[in-house]
Formats: C-alpha cells, sequence, structure tokens
C-alpha cells in the first residue's frame, strides 16, 4: 500500500483516517501548517527548492498541506521572498509544487495574508493598518488605509485567489492570525477607527469579511475556504480567548467558512507564535478545545504537538479533527508515515530549539533544521536521495556525540561497515551535559535519536574505549572519521587534566591553538561548564558566569546554579548577553532571568581572577572593578580534541597505507548542532 492511499496506523486509527472538507477528501488529519520558509525568491517567485521541501512532506504521508503565507499584493510582502499570489507570473511555478504534492496523494491549500502593521524587512516598506501606529514591537509606524486601500486590498485576495486555483490548488486559507493585516482590524486595541470599519465589534470584523467573501466568490464550490485565526495575542494590551472565540463565532455565522485554524500570538508576544521548548507540548489545548467546542467547522489543533500518541488522544476525545504540524514533519518529514508503518520509534523528533527554521527565516535566510541537515535542501541532502555504496567499505568513527553518531548512520545507511568508539560509557556527547540545563532536556532527543538508528542499523559500537592512534590502523579501515568532539579551553595546570586530559597539546605546540590569556584561569575556584552541568560542588554562594559565547552554553548554566540556589551573576563583552540566543529564546530567558534573580553585566569584560574574587571592566567608561566571587565559571570558545586526528594523519603519511582520514563535528571547530550535523551527513555521503 502507498501513501497515496488511506492508511490506517494500528496505533493511530483516527489520525490516519480521511476526512472531507467541503468538496476534497484529506486522506489522514495531519496538516504540514503554513510557515514562511524564506525558500521563494526575491521577487517572490516559487523555486525548485520551496517545490522540493513540500513535495517531501508529502512524500512523507501529510495529509494536508498548507502552502504560504502568500501575499496578496506588493504592500503586503512581509518579505520580498514571500510567495506573490497577486503574480500571474507565479501560476506555473505553483503548478510546479502543487502536482508534485498530488502525485504522492496529499492534499495541497495555500495560504493568503496581507501582511499589513507586520514585516521582516530592515526597514520596512510602507506598513498597512486600520490605525496609524506601530506594532508596540517594532518602533516603524504605519500609514492608516482609506477606503481606496480597502479596494484594492480586497481586489489582491480576488485576484490571488484566481491565481491560486488555476495553480491546481485544493483549498484556500485565509491569515487571520499571529501577523498580518486582517488580525489588525479585529484588534480592538490595533483599530481605533470610527467610521463603518470600527468602534464597535461587528465594525471591525466587516473589512475582514470583506476580504473572505472575495475570496469565496472566487473559489470554485466545492474548493473549501479555511481561517488560520489568532484565538488569544497573550499581550497585556491584546484580546484573549473569549474574543477570539467570539471572533470565529462571527466568521462562522457568515457562511462563508469551511474549516478553523488554531492560532495564538503576535508580534508583540512571539514567543508564543512560535514556541520554544520552554512551553510545553501541548501547551495550547485548552484553546482548541474551548474553539471545538463552540464550532460545527473541523478544527485544526495547533501548538508543539509532535508526538502521534498525543495527536491520536486528541481526535479521538474531540478536542479537533485535524492537528497541525509545522516543526515536527520540518524535522522529519516522513513522521506520518512512520507512524502509519508502525515505526513510532524511528521518528526523528523535533527538540523546540528555533535555530534552524525561526532564527533562519526571521533574517529572510532559507529554512533550516538542527534535527534534519535536508530541510530546505532537499534537492541536495534528501534522505530519499541515499544509494548504497557500490563497494562497501570498513569505516571506524571516533566519538560517540551527535557528529560521531550521524557519520555512523548515513554511512551505514549506505551500506558501509562501520565501527564506533566512544571513550566514555555513554553515547552523547556534549548533548548529555546540555540536556541538564532547564528547559533543555528535548535536545538530548538528537542523540536518542541517532543511538536507536546506529544499533538499528548494525552499527559496531564500542563505548569505554580510548581508541589510539596505533589501534585504529591495526582495524585496516579504509575510513577513518575523527569526531572527538572539543573540551574546555582552560589551562593545562587546571584540575580538568586531571578527569579530562589536555587533547590539544601537540596541536598548540605546532601553533594550531592557543589557551585564553586571563591571569587565573588554573586556579581551583574556576569550574568549566562541564564540571557544573556534570554535578561538581561549587564552594559558596557567590557565582560569576563569563558569558564568551552568547549561547546557551553560559545562558542555560546561569539557569541551571540558580535554579541549585546559587547567587548568580552573568557578564559579557558583548552589548547584550546570551545574544546569539534565537527571538522566542532570549525573549523567554530574560523573562525568568528576573523571576531567578540572576543579575546581568553587558559590556563588561573580565580582566584577571583572584582566590575570592574577579577583576573587571566597564566597556563603556572604562572603570575597573574587583568583584567578590566564590567561583567563576568561564564560557569561552572551546578548544578540539583533535591531537588524535593529527597522529592519525601522521602514520597515515609515514605509512603506504591508502587510508581516508576526516575530522568533524567540534574535532575540526567547536559549533552548534546544526553545523554539525550537517557536515557529518555531507562527508558520510562521499564516503
Amino acid at each position: 500500500m502507498t501513501m497515496g492511499e488511506t492508511t490506517t496506523g494500528p496505533d493511530f486509527p483516527t489520525l490516519f483516517s480521511p476526512l472531507r472538507i467541503r468538496g476534497v477528501e484529506v486522506r489522514n488529519r495531519v496538516v504540514f501548517q503554513p510557515h514562511f520558509n524564506a525558500l521563494g525568491d526575491v521577487h517572490g517567485m516559487p523555486t525548485e527548492d520551496l517545490t522540493a521541501y513540500l513535495e517531501e512532506r508529502a512524500w512523507g504521508g501529510a495529509g494536508l498541506i498548507v502552502d504560504g503565507s502568500m501575499a496578496t499584493m506588493p504592500e503586503g510582502q512581509m518579505s520580498r521572498k514571500y510567495l506573490a499570489a497577486w503574480d500571474p507570473r507565479a501560476v506555473p511555478l505553483n503548478r510546479r509544487t502543487t502536482d508534485a504534492v498530488h502525485a504522492h496523494g496529499a492534499t495541497i491549500f495555500a495560504q493568503l495574508n496581507h501582511g499589513g502593521h507586520t514585516s521582516l524587512e530592515h526597514p520596512p516598506p510602507v506598513l498597512w493598518a486600520p490605525t496609524q501606529m506601530p506594532e508596540p514591537s517594532s518602533p516603524h509606524t504605519t500609514r492608516a488605509m482609506d477606503r481606496g486601500d480597502m479596494v484594492r486590498a480586497i481586489e489582491g485576495f480576488a485576484v490571488s485567489t484566481r491565481n491560486l486555483v488555476a495553480a491546481g490548488y485544493d483549498g484556500v486559507e485565509i491569515k487571520i492570525a499571529h501577523d498580518g493585516l486582517l488580525r489588525s482590524f479585529a484588534s480592538p486595541f490595533f483599530n481605533r477607527r470610527t467610521d463603518a470599519y470600527g468602534g464597535s465589534f461587528e465594525n471591525r470584523m466587516r473589512f475582514p469579511l470583506e476580504c473572505v467573501a472575495a475570496v469565496r466568490e472566487n473559489l470554485p464550490e466545492d474548493l473549501p475556504l479555511g481561517i488560520r485565526i489568532c484565538l488569544h495575542e497573550y499581550t497585556p494590551f491584546g484580546y484573549e480567548l473569549d474574543y477570539g472565540l467570539r471572533m470565529a463565532e462571527h466568521l462562522e455565522a457568515s457562511g462563508l467558512v469551511d474549516y478553523f485554524n488554531c492560532d495564538a500570538g503576535s508580534f508583540s508576544s512571539f514567543w508564543m507564535e512560535i514556541p520554544p521548548a520552554a512551553v510545553a507540548q501541548g501547551y495550547f489545548r485548552p484553546l482548541n478545545q474551548a474553539l471545538k467546542k463552540q464550532s460545527d467547522l473541523p478544527i485544526v489543533a495547533f501548538g508543539r504537538i509532535k508526538d502521534g500518541g498525543l495527536a491520536e488522544h486528541m481526535l479521538a476525545t474531540g478536542e479537533a479533527d485535524l492537528v497541525g504540524m509545522a516543526r515536527q514533519l520540518i524535522a522529519d518529514p516522513e513522521t506520518p508515515r512512520k507512524l502509519a508503518e508502525g515505526r513510532a520509534v524511528e521518528v526523528r523528533a523535533c527538540i523546540g530549539c528555533n535555530d534552524g527554521c525561526l532564527h533562519a527565516v526571521a533574517q529572510e535566510k532559507p529554512i533550516r533544521c538542527v534535527q534534519n541537515p535536508a530541510a530546505g535542501q532537499e534537492l541536495l541532502w534528501s534522505e530519499r536521495l541515499l544509494v548504497r555504496a557500490a563497494e562497501p567499505r570498513t569505516v571506524v568513527v571516533i566519538g560517540g556525540g551527535p557528529a560521531g553518531l550521524k557519520v555512523a548512520e548515513i554511512a551505514a545507511r549506505r551500506g558501509h561497515r562501520v565501527t564506533l568508539f566512544e571513550r566514555s560509557e555513554h553515547l552523547g556527547g556534549q548533548l548529555r551535559l546540555a540536556a541538564r540545563q532547564p528547559h533543555h532536556e528535548e535536545v538530548a532527543e538528537v542523540t536518542h535519536y541517532l543511538e536507536a538508528a546506529v544499533r538499528r542499523l548494525g552499527v559496531e559500537l564500542w563505548t569505554g574505549v580510548e581508541a589510539t592512534a596505533d589501534d585504529l590502523l591495526e582495524l585496516e579501515p579504509d575510513v577513518v572519521v575523527v569526531a572527538t568532539g572539543s573540551q574546555p579551553n582552560l589551562p593545562p595546570e587546571h584540575r580538568q587534566s586531571h578527569t579530562d586530559p589536555d587533547a590539544g597539546a601537540l596541536a598548540r605546540a605546532r601553533g594550531l591553538q592557543v589557551l585564553p590569556e586571563v591571569p587565573g584561569l588554573e586556579l581551583g575556584c574556576v569550574y568549566s561548564v562541564d564540571e557544573v552541568l556534570g554535578g561538581a560542588e561549587l564552594p559558596g554562594d557567590r557565582v560569576l558566569v563569563v558569558d564568551g559565547q552568547g549561547h546557551w552554553e553560559a545562558a542555560g548554566t546561569a539557569e541551571f546554579l540558580a535554579d541549585a540556589g546559587k547567587q548568580v551573576t552573568v557578564i559579557s563583552s558583548r552589548p547584550v548577553v546570551a545574544g546569539e540566543l534565537e527571538g522566542t529564546n532570549i525573549a523567554m530567558f530574560l523573562q525568568r532571568v528576573a523571576a531567578k534573580g540572576i543579575a546581568l553585566r553587558p559590556l563588561t569584560t573580565l580582566l584577571r581572577i583572584e582566590p575570592g574574587r574577579a577583576r573587571v571592566v566597564d566597556g563603556v567608561t572604562g572603570v575597573e572593578q574587583w568583584l567578590d566571587v566564590d567561583v567563576v565559571v568561564p564560557v569561552h570558545s572551546r578548544r578540539s580534541r583533535e591531537d588524535l586526528y593529527h597522529r592519525l594523519c601522521d602514520l597515515v603519511a609515514e605509512s603506504d597505507r591508502e587510508v581516508r582520514v576526516e575530522r568533524i563535528g567540534d574535532a575540526s571547530a567547536a559549533r552548534l548542532i546544526q553545523t554539525v550535523l550537517l557536515e557529518a551527513h555531507q562527508v558520510a555521503v562521499t564516503v
């Protein structure tokens, strides 16, 4: 049976049952939610990358794919890369996408939106709104629309709909959701008009309904029209669930709407639009339930739903009729197929980090995924493109962190004989420590998935074994991949060397590494992040964390220490502490910082450490001062454990053996998971 037919997973009978929306039958209840993916070109035209991106999710088994958002007119593009639905040049390119999706048996709708007062561009073009006022998260004010603007906007929805029908879409969804013009008209805060389009609730809903009517008038009778609706803005000034439900009731009473797709948040609460891991899975279920209880229309649930069991439960108990998944299907496009075929244990879970997806597209860069190296570049790296090697080779991998596990997985899938050595007793590398930080438990799922995969693929695993260069060559490998990771860059005199021997001495002797030059880093009051998260008992209560990276290594460790009852101060020489974090994460981090009493001191540089105190300098005034501290936790660039790689290369060069030696991951340069996993995939497909 193919995914183009109706499939019912034994554990998910409701999830894999079909559903009819108006005149269109959707093969199952899994919806790939609409989202900006920045895969359009700078003229708003769909690219081959976009087609491949959506096709991958259709192949993976999604029942319904909602393509978009798409802009309805030039003034409504939130980015030049937003698809230009109004432009007839997009029709044949969108037809390429709908044909590709239909070929795998999936249904595809398109979402229409006018960006209104929200934009990703810096600086933005003229922003349209019901009333001239900036969105509170933006310094840029808006143009208050007159009736002529409204007529043009309505016609934009109509023209765009006709283009979408010509391109072969099966339905249209209108966005009255976390961004865009139509929600701002419905909002009591953003709409202060006193004419026929403001004042009363009915007047505020008038313009959105005129746009909905224009779409319905240009849709064939059998094609559905849905509304993505923001049920709760989650701002001090915005509307809450009762008002969102009233909006839905008013829209449903018009008789123009065939389904609702639930949503929440706004640009002023963007951490609730696309919530990171700090927001619990299923957090928005009460919103879905409330709309389902009120409405007679099919309801698409939303909100960090990634588990098949949870999705089935929500459907079986009547919380919703379909389940929306965006990031889960970015992380693993094959999620529905795996669930339907009884392979739930093989699903690669989204970890809610927002580093690859939201962080990229917020900068108008093509979408990526930490877990899935192929996301947004399926034409290059899709796992569907993997082919078995013509001549299986013997591949030895050193290191069982994410890089080593990923290269082992892909190499084994290509038919190579793979052996992996890990010096510790457990696989997972630094992610085992990172998962101990508050709200970061899900990051461990990266290596949970990879470990399960390599075991399933028959990779020979040796843990608690420290392989030497001589040992490796005795195995007569064709390829050795060194993925030995990194370690805190502290002086060799630091006690770290007793439990974690210096793996960069040879590299330093060759001028390939340097030690940090802050006096006092060798002292006993200095603790590495690895020691802290590993459970070391710290003396005293006053801890200074030095944020030299701007990411979770310092920020998450500061929270870990605060939760342990320590008095924590974080300094950074940069203008913002944790400034490299993705936007939703830093917003929620700063909220927790206040609650936990963590002191932040940006533009402050560590000069030296002495027992019981640390010397710092203010980057603005140049004033130096001593801080009384019991412990200093320096977080700066880690050093690669690369000495094994250099010894191995020397041995190979001295012998007559033809052995390919590669180093990947932190053994090459300490980086974030996303680039490490992509690099490992790229190396593995060339082995």
